[in-house]
């Protein structure tokens, strides 16, 4: 693990740059439209909450554009990132933000098992990161590269009871994450940030008891301020973050009580101590074969 520590500097970076963002109307994400907005971006966003969202585009002004987006729809999608093209030329960042959060635990004893369950978790947050991905790696490729932020969730690499399908959600965002991290390099750079509690109206029903057993808390823009650190780690011409190593792609940023560690690096370094040498050897030489040139499916 290691302490990422913020060079307000490298923010001079984003000037310019165009931003795709999904959820961009509250929360996390809005911090994030904020941020950005602030440091020159020029920001497309899309969201579900129309109203919430026409005001944030109205109070920061000409350079960001909001669009409704159901991030569950593919072709709204497609509009969105179409929409950033045609106002700003391209697309430099992609941000796979919008997620949901339904604490109805559907594997619970007391469920009816005849009733055919609803997943938003899945649809929403892997689903829609899945399609938010796709389209992006397209429009940056056509832009010669740029850097895809994937918000996950402490939830995509820790354990929480009654949570089952957030948890999928999530972990699988990690799977995207290092899915790609080995293809889309060195223009494309693929990273995640992944918060522990935040001060979301997602978690308005554990927040006061949260606070009271002295836990570490994040705002949302403690999560923001991470999500700019992916997206310009490699802009600085060699110089990078406090703490961040180059290239800086395939890392996970956990946030919590508003500090960021890049956990990502440190679990491949131990993995032949919880994998056993063995294994991790017998599995490197396997990664490099699938990963050759003429092994085909």
């Amino acid at each position: 693990m290691a302490k990422i520590s913020c060079d307000d500097s490298l923010f001079q970076a984003l000037s310019g740059k165009v931003v795709v963002l999904t959820g961009g109307a509250t929360g996390i994400g809005r911090s994030t439209v904020q941020q950005f907005c602030e440091h020159g971006a020029k920001v497309v966003f899309g969201d579900i909450h129309d109203k919430a969202a026409e005001k944030l585009a109205l109070m920061l002004g000409s350079s960001v554009v909001f669009q409704h987006c159901d991030i569950t729809v593919y072709d709204q999608q497609l509009a969105l990132f179409e929409r950033a093209e045609n106002r700003f030329g391209g697309v430099d960042i992609v941000v796979a933000n919008a997620g949901v959060l339904n604490p109805d635990d559907r594997f619970a004893p007391s469920q009816d098992l005849t009733v055919e369950p609803r997943f938003p978790e899945i649809d929403v947050n892997l689903k829609g990161s899945l399609y938010t991905t796709r389209i992006g790696l397209d429009y940056l490729r056509r832009h010669k590269g740029g850097d895809l932020v994937l918000l996950s969730s402490i939830a995509g690499f820790k354990e929480a009871g009654g949570l089952t399908p957030y948890l999928a959600s999530k972990h699988g965002i990690i799977g995207i994450l290092r899915g790609l991290r080995l293809t889309t390099g060195p223009t494309i750079r693929v990273n995640a940030v992944s918060p522990w509690m935040t001060r979301t109206a997602m978690v308005h029903g554990i927040e006061d008891g949260w606070i009271n057993q002295g836990l570490p808390v994040n705002q949302p823009s403690d999560v923001a301020r991470a999500v700019l650190i992916c997206a310009t780690a490699n802009r600085g011409s060699g110089k990078t973050h406090p703490g961040c190593r180059l290239p800086f792609n395939g890392k996970n940023l956990f946030v919590a009580g508003s500090e960021a560690y890049e956990i990502e690096d440190k679990l491949w370094e131990l993995e032949p101590v919880w994998l056993g040498e063995d294994n991790s050897k017998a599995l490197e030489k396997g990664q490099s074969y699938l990963a050759a040139d003429q092994t085909q499916w």
